[in-house]
């Protein structure tokens, strides 16, 4: 775990050997020289032998649960080892995630549209709250928005993690830890969006709130106006003139319209003029009469009604 005092620290059960403090370790992706031994009443040792427990200070970051530990004799083999574990983990799960990518790619060409995909990076003080928050943030995915965890761990967010949110387009998330100062720098450069929290809840409705901005927009239709057709009238510059009565509304000269006869509709299209006396105008109010030239339909009869309406976009919820 990440131990805001002391930094990463680990707890070990000897199994071989004998582990001393100033030891070169190197466990996963991490290495480090023990800095301090602590027994299992908190009290420094110097050294711990076999089926001996005790917690490890001096780590380069925190590994995961049922990493081994060895002792090396050389640092900078140590290192080199534990970056080239951490570029390969990166590596596979880039790869990994371009992969799933293509393949998506072809569903989507299938069915654009139907599912999206937000991406995070989830970084943790303790395991017990990085694997808390994965498993809460995946049961959120929907059959039009999925949840994918490109990567989750403990420790402090490092240019690694930025590098991978960038190359993955995925939100990275924070928890009770920061961005050291060279994965600030590159969160700013790539303009990758990294978010601190220290509340579980707020972590949750955020991610909510950006899928559901990830929801494919509903339009619903919204009747504005209403015009019942009076008279007819010829007319050689657009055929039929439709002298009517505004009942409803607003009838707008640049809004789709339907034509319906016996309340049941004969032609959807637009108007092609709006008059009041001689005047062309862009809309008419309920109560007054005007003249409408529906486009390309010169079949508009008396009793016609003639409804004017608008897609309106309706802000969708999970």
């Amino acid at each position: 775990s990440l131990d805001k005092g002391r930094g990463p620290v680990a707890t070990v059960l000897v199994q071989n050997g004998t582990l001393k403090r100033g030891d070169i370790v190197l466990t996963g992706s991490e290495f480090g020289r023990v800095r301090a031994l602590l027994d299992e009443n908190g009290a420094n040792v110097m050294e711990a032998g076999p089926s001996v427990p005790v917690v490890v200070l001096g780590l380069s970051g925190t590994p995961n649960a049922g990493d081994d530990m060895l002792v090396v004799a050389d640092e900078r083999k140590a290192r080199e080892v534990a970056l080239f574990r951490q570029g390969k983990f990166r590596d596979v799960k880039l790869a990994r995630q371009t992969a799933a990518g293509k393949v998506e790619d072809v569903f989507s060409q299938l069915e654009e549209g139907k599912v999206r995909t937000l991406n995070l990076i989830v970084k943790a003080d303790v395991q017990g709250s990085a694997e808390a928050l994965r498993d809460a943030l995946q049961k959120l995915s929907t059959d039009e928005v999925k949840i994918r965890i490109i990567a989750s761990g403990v420790g402090g967010i490092t240019e690694s993690d930025v590098s991978l949110a960038a190359a993955s387009k995925a939100l990275v998330i924070g928890f009770n830890t920061r961005a050291d100062a060279t994965a600030r720098r590159l969160v700013t450069e790539q303009a990758v969006d990294l978010r601190y929290y220290s509340i579980i809840y707020n972590v949750i409705d955020d991610v909510k709130a950006a899928m559901t901005g990830m929801l494919a927009p509903e339009f619903r239709e919204q009747i504005v106006g209403l015009a019942e057709v009076r008279d007819v009238f010829k007319s050689s510059k657009f055929g039929a003139i439709a002298g009517c009565q505004v009942v409803e509304g607003v009838v707008k000269r640049h809004n789709p319209i339907r034509v319906l006869r016996d309340n049941v509709v004969i032609y959807e299209g637009e108007l092609e003029s709006l008059r009041r006396f001689k005047d062309d105008v862009n809309e008419v109010r309920a109560g007054t009469e005007c003249g409408i030239g529906v486009k390309n339909y010169n079949d508009v009869r008396p009793g016609d009604q003639i409804e004017v309406y608008e897609r309106v976009q309706v802000q969708r919820k999970l």
